[in-house]
Order: structure tokens, then sequence, then C-alpha cells
């Protein structure tokens, strides 16, 4: 055992070795012993306590600067929290709970709230006894800050905590009033929602284009007649005096659904119908309709299938048959001209604009063919469809003799006038998919003339590589120019898309076109449905209507240009 050299003073005791687990080549302690030394032993052992602290500390002098900390944010001043109360678009009373606390570490007294900005009225912060009120040394205090649907339509106030000493904190409030635009539609008439986008089209001297996207969100709007009478009449008559120029909570009317059961005051949640369907989102609006005056406007925090789920709870109850919409902010465009049958009713027809646009899905339907989509849903043909031919021609004239004539491009642009009937939702959000495709005038697709251009007059085979249709001068006249090139067969079989490689005439009656494959079946001529012209085209118009003649049965007309392809 090693040893070493040190002393015990008085009062030590001796060392034993703990009890530690050891090898087995220990076989026993062996007690451990200190030298005393004497000069030690004659050390006081009594005497009086003497308290020496504190002790002073080693004060040592550096040159330097103070950085900035976490607690330099928060101390030796007074916070308003939150500092910014932003309310968006109001629609419903909104209530917050606001604090004000003195991170100082001395009492504040608070002499004076004061307000100043625009919108003030309708707002009221309440909670705690008016100034002078003290605030000890870190204290907090909470108010109740209370925003009313009621008052001016924006809302940008400041609200300042004066204390002693020159002492301000802010309270900055933004937001604007929204109200409910609630006279329903006149049906009778139907509502027309209009879509547009911006193109801007550059054409050649030979005809062919380029198209330059101007706007990435169409811009959207309603317009829709109404009728009513007595009390509703005067409340559209005061609507229109004091909110004419602001923006209103408008209902899609045309989305509408029912409440299945009662809805109670406070309700966080709604259940509709079919809501993918419809013009829900999250961070939109939603109306629960009774009336013409009855109604109440609710912010979506998001949707689950068909629940949706509101930022505020509701402010009253609605029982089972309420209507609930999907709501915009709209803004009315131009004027609105009301006639007065009788002192009690008014007729009358207005237009929205939407204020809060969103973009709409884009749904490309149809097959693929030759890099674009081929969009073969069958007109109606209740009303004509209408082709319109014109040339691009230079017109020389200097009025003394005969005008010279020079044609440009060389080919027809040929417009057509197409209408759909839309029957159910599902098919007016895939059409209003494919018109976002298209973006107005700016991206062509295929377009059948859903016309019999052609007629099979023989058998095909499986493994022919051509048709024989009947002789309308196809060879003579057109030869697979490329605005006459493509067909699209219906046939028994199926829908076919092929292209003409060339043609010749066979006989006074027939005709043989060539195509770049075979159709994989055999077909007789009977078979063949409708042989019709396939036409790479884009709209001819950057704006588009959708009529609304319920709220789920919609009709809409487009004209279209042909473009080579």
């Amino acid at each position: 055992m090693p040893t070493l050299p040190g002393l015990i003073l008085p009062g030590s005791s001796i060392q034993e070795p703990p009890s530690w687990p050891r090898s087995p080549e220990i076989s026993e302690y062996e007690r451990a012993t200190f030298p005393v030394v004497q000069s030690a032993s004659s050390l006081p052992y009594f005497g009086a306590l003497v308290n020496t602290q504190p002790v002073d500390e080693l004060r040592l002098n550096k040159v330097g600067a103070s950085l900035p900390a976490f607690g330099f944010d928060w101390y030796n001043r007074i916070h308003v929290i939150p500092s910014v109360i932003d309310l968006g678009n109001l629609v419903s009373p909104v209530e917050r709970v606001l604090e004000v606390w003195n991170a100082r570490f001395d009492a504040q007294t608070l002499n004076a709230i004061e307000i100043t900005g625009v919108g003030a009225d309708g707002l009221l912060l309440s909670g705690q006894p008016t100034p002078p009120l003290a605030f000890g040394p870190l204290q907090s205090r909470l108010y109740t800050f209370v925003a009313d649907i009621r008052g001016a339509p924006v809302i940008d106030a400041v609200y300042r905590f004066v204390f002693g000493g020159g002492i301000i904190a802010l309270l900055t409030v933004t937001g604007r009033r929204v109200v409910v635009f609630g006279m329903r539609p006149d049906w009778s008439q139907g509502i027309t929602e209009r879509l547009e986008w911006l193109t801007e089209v550059l054409e050649s001297y030979d005809g062919t284009e380029q198209r330059v996207r101007l706007r990435q969100i169409p811009r959207r709007g309603f317009e829709y007649g109404f009728l009513i009478e007595g009390r509703d009449s005067q409340v559209l008559d005061h609507l229109l005096f004091a909110w004419g120029a602001r923006i209103y909570c408008l209902p899609v009317w045309t989305d509408g659904s029912t409440l299945a059961g009662e809805v109670a005051i406070g309700s966080t949640a709604l259940t509709v119908q079919d809501a993918a369907n419809r013009d829900y989102h999250a961070g939109g609006f939603a109306v629960l309709w009774r009336s013409n005056t009855r109604h109440e406007a609710v912010e979506i925090l998001s949707i689950a299938g068909n629940t949706l789920t509101l930022k505020l709870p509701l402010a009253g109850s609605w029982p089972a048959g309420t209507r609930v919409f999907p709501a915009r902010l709209a803004r009315l465009e131009g004027e609105v001209a009301v006639a007065r049958p009788t002192d009690t009713i008014a007729v009358g027809r207005c237009r929205f604009g939407v204020e809060d646009i969103t973009a709409p899905a884009v749904a490309d339907a149809g097959p693929a063919y030759h890099g674009y989509r081929v969009f073969d849903w069958r007109p109606n043909r209740s009303t004509d469809l209408e082709d319109r031919w014109r040339r691009k021609l230079s017109i020389i004239d200097y009025g003394t003799g005969l005008s010279t004539f020079d044609d440009e491009s060389g080919a027809p642009l040929i417009g057509r006038t197409l209408t759909w009937l839309l029957t159910d939702r599902s098919a007016a959000n895939a059409f209003r998919g494919w018109l976002a495709a298209r973006a107005g005038r700016a991206n062509p697709c295929w377009l059948p003339t859903f016309e019999s251009d052609l007629e099979v007059t023989r058998t095909v085979a499986a493994t022919d590589a051509g048709l024989v249709v009947r002789n309308v001068g196809y060879a003579r006249f057109v030869a697979a120019d490329p605005l006459r090139r493509d067909l699209r067969l219906l046939t028994t079989a199926g829908t076919f898309h092929r292209r003409i490689t060339g043609a010749n005439e066979i006989s006074e009656d027939e005709e043989l076109l060539s195509l770049d494959a075979p159709l994989g079946v055999t077909l007789d001529p009977q078979q063949f449905l409708q042989v019709s012209y396939l036409e790479l085209a884009r709209l001819d118009q950057d704006a588009v209507e959708l009529h609304w003649e319920t709220d789920s049965v919609a009709r809409v007309q487009l004209s279209t240009r042909t473009l080579r392809s």
C-alpha cells in the first residue's frame, strides 16, 4: 500500500475504508492512521462567530459596449399584446383579448387612452377601469376588444395608451366591414356568371399567331335580376344608398345547399351537400340565408369533405331547411336600374364584380392528339350551330379604278358558334376546368366540327390505312390542307382520330383518303356514325358567360376560330 505524507488536524476522525467490493487478492482491511503535527494542536477551537458577508468582489475595469440581449426586448418598457389587430373582412362581430403589460421595475400610471385614425366607430375597448389607472411594477391588465359590423366601411384606427413621463404604447386596428347583399335573385331570368381572361394575339402576314396570356387569374362577375316588395324593397333602397360603392358579401346563388338539421348558436361547423362541386374554399365565406333580411355571414377556416369548420362561432341559431351558400366579396358595377311598378314593388337588375378572385382548377379533358387535347363534348343543337367564313384580305383601292386584293394567308379563317347545355354540377365543374385550361384565347385544342363532313362507302378492314368516301371534292379542293387533314371517326367500335396523308379520286362517286395509321378493327359503312373534320381551334373570346337556368343547369355559348395545325 502506498504511504502519502500529510497531517491530520485535531478533531479529525480515523478514516476507515468503506465497504467497497474488492478483488479476491485483498484478504483484509488495514487501518490507516495519519501522523499528528504538534504545531497544529495549539489552534483555538472556540470563539465568537463573525459575519464576514458579503464578500466584496474582485473588480476589474474593462472598456467595451453593452450588446442587446433578450432582456432589453421585454423589460423597461410597456407592451400592448398584440400590438396589431388585423380584422380582415369583418362580416360578423369579432372579440379579442388584449394585454397591457408594464414591463418596468417601477410603478406607472395610465393617464389616458386616445383613439385616432378612421373607422373607430363600432370599436369598443373594455374590461378595466377608466384612466387614470395605476400599474404596479411588472403588472399586466387584460382588456376586451370588440369590433361590431356596424360602422365605417374601412377601419384604420390607432389606440394610444398614454402613461406618465411621456411613455406611449400603441395598438393598431385595421380591417374593412362587409355587408351581405341578401336580396334573392329572380330565377325566371336566370343568373349569368362571367369569367374573363386577357390575351394579346399577335398575327403575322400569313395568318399564323403568337398569343401572350396577360392575366393569370380570370376576373369573375355575376349578373341577375330581382323582384322584391314591401319591407325588402325599403331595405334595398337604404342598402344602395349607404353601401353602393362599398364591398358586399355576395352569396353565390348558383351553389346553394340546405341544412339537414338545426344548427345551434355558438356552433363552429356546418354540414353542406357536395362541397367539392361548390364554390367553398378555406379562407372564404359562407352565408346562412332564411330571407332577404335574415341571414348571417361566416368565415371558413377549413373544409373536410362536406364539413365546413368556421373561424368564429355562429351568432345565431338556424333551423333545418336554412339555405347555405358560398359567398364572395363583390362590388356593384355600373348603375342599378330599379323599376317601381307599384309603391311597394321593386324590379331591377344588378351586376357584381368579384373582389376576392381565386384561380379556377384546371382540368383539360379528352385524349391527347398531336400535342393537344381533343374536346369532343357534343354541343346542344336546340340552337343552330353557326359557321363564319372570312379571308385575311388586303384591299388596295384608290377610287379611280378597280380594286386590288391580296389574300395574305391563302387560307380561310373559320369561326364557329357552339352551345353546350350542362345538366348537373359535376358537368359544370368539368366544363369550367376546361375553360380554365383554355385561358380565354391563349391555349388551343382539337375541336370536331360535329358535322357529317364525309361519308364512308366501303368496308374498312382492320389493316387498311385508308378510307373510301363519297366524292365531295376533297381531293380536288382540299388535298390534305393543314386546316382539313384531321378526322374524328365516331363508330360503333369507338372513336378514332386519324390524319389524312393523301387523297385521290377513284371515280365520279368515290375518292380514297390515305390515313397515317389503320383503325385496327374491321368496320362496315353503316358502322360509321359520323365522320367529322377535327380542327385545331382556340376560343375567339376572352370573356365567357355561363347562363345558369337553375342552380344546377347552365348553358354556355362559345365562339371559336380554327388555326393551322
